[in-house]
């Protein structure tokens, strides 16, 4: 189970000051990715360091070292057999310290091509197949987010190598979270939702930094990571959050909401909650009400077995029926959540062609955010992260799902 922050069971010998999961999830862990290796014949991965999107790219490396958040960049080099090896830019001895799953930690200072070439010449590596994560084919990254510099130089010092691609490897590894990392997703999804209740907290003259900066620091209070994700927008009949909150002042009458991701342990768990500074008009009650109706429907529908074409199908009569013909609904409807840039992912109508036909399976987590607009203008959105079940979804937040109305002015 994931370990609380400043809690000290008796089978740990490391300070547990930080978030921590047991041996027994990195055990699980290294046998699921040690199949899959062996499957394709990869004698060693290189997880490396990125840490964009708010530390998604990250996500690799830390599945299998724990070591990441507040930008920490970290270089995993995991082969088929023996002692993973972790190069982080510097202060390597803090983690030492504070994770017990890798004991081969070193401060590589960025030089990553070096770093492998170090480790696998220690492993007696000269040829064979080397699978880098995130060459290419992410979600988010289709590019890639290794720099061109580091695939060379490790191709130099190995010619004799194959470098193949192993983010799909990966990215299937992770895709069915354990009961501890449900746990983790279920602790963020708390933390997010007291950093949308915070904006309840403010008073007449507080600005959107302001709400954002209240929402940040419960993110860190409550044990979570940073960065993490905040969209955050403020105005009447506004219809989504910006990646920069701006000065505006919040008046009577608006609306503040957005996409607000909770972070434990590097795991995400997103919210979508507007708030109504005032009371709310029955129009936009009742196009919000559609919003939550289908929400709660294409809850129940995530089962084991189901296919993804047929969850969104369910979203669509949802809509129409609830809507009463007056309201259509918007993708994306839902998307994998996680340790980071998550597949599958319904982003855009043509990802259905591509992904109708993958079936859901217990364990997959997904934050599902309906977003209805009316014919006469008027939008709404509701959302939660929501784990797959073998009967249905099951909510990984606890909060209401309602509109929360804040007296103000």
């Amino acid at each position: 189970m994931v370990v609380a922050a400043g809690s000290k069971p008796e089978t740990q010998s490391y300070s547990s000051l930080i978030p921590s999961f047991s041996l027994a999830e990195r055990d699980r862990r290294y046998a699921l990715i040690r199949k899959e290796m062996a499957a394709q014949k990869i004698d060693v991965l290189v997880l490396p360091a990125s840490v964009a999107r708010w530390e998604q790219t990250l996500a690799d490396s830390r599945y299998v070292t724990q070591i990441g958040g507040f930008g920490t960049e970290s270089l995993a080099v995991f082969p088929m057999a023996g002692e993973v090896t972790a190069y982080l830019f510097n202060r390597a001895g803090f983690w030492k310290k504070h994770q017990n799953w890798v004991a081969d930690l070193r401060d590589g200072h960025n030089h990553w091509a070096e770093n492998v070439k170090e480790r696998l010449t220690e492993l007696g590596f000269s040829r064979g197949r080397i699978g880098i994560s995130g060459l290419a084919g992410l979600t988010r990254s289709p590019d890639g987010i290794v720099p061109h510099a580091t695939v060379e130089g490790i191709r130099q010092a190995f010619p004799q190598a194959e470098i193949v691609n192993a983010t799909d490897l990966m990215r299937d590894v992770r895709g069915i979270k354990s009961e501890e990392e449900l746990a983790a997703i279920a602790r963020s999804a708390s933390i997010a939702e007291a950093m949308v209740a915070s904006v309840a907290t403010l008073r007449p003259g507080a600005t959107e930094r302001d709400a954002f900066a209240r929402m940040t620091a419960v993110q860190v209070e409550q044990g979570g990571d940073l960065p993490s994700m905040l969209l955050l927008g403020s105005g009447p009949g506004i219809r989504g959050g910006n990646f920069v909150p701006t000065m505006r002042k919040l008046a009577s009458g608006d609306l503040v909401t957005g996409e607000v991701e909770g972070r434990y342990a590097g795991y995400s768990a997103q919210v979508v909650r507007p708030i109504l500074l005032g009371r709310a008009t029955p129009d936009y009650r009742a196009v919000l009400d559609v919003s939550i109706a289908c929400l709660e429907e294409v809850i129940a529908s995530l089962k084991a077995g189901s296919t993804l074409g047929s969850v969104i199908k369910l979203f669509d009569d949802s809509v129409a029926r609830h809507g009463k013909g007056a309201c259509t609904g918007s993708h994306p409807l839902m998307h994998a959540r996680g340790l980071g840039d998550e597949y599958p992912a319904v982003l855009k109508p043509k990802d259905i062609e591509k992904q109708g036909d993958i079936r859901l399976a217990a364990g997959m987590v997904f934050v599902v955010k309906p977003r209805i607009a009316r014919q006469d203008g008027i939008t709404a959105q509701f959302g939660d992260t929501v784990v797959v079940g073998e009967k249905g979804g099951r909510r990984m937040g606890t909060a209401p799902l309602a509109l929360e109305e804040v007296a103000w002015g």
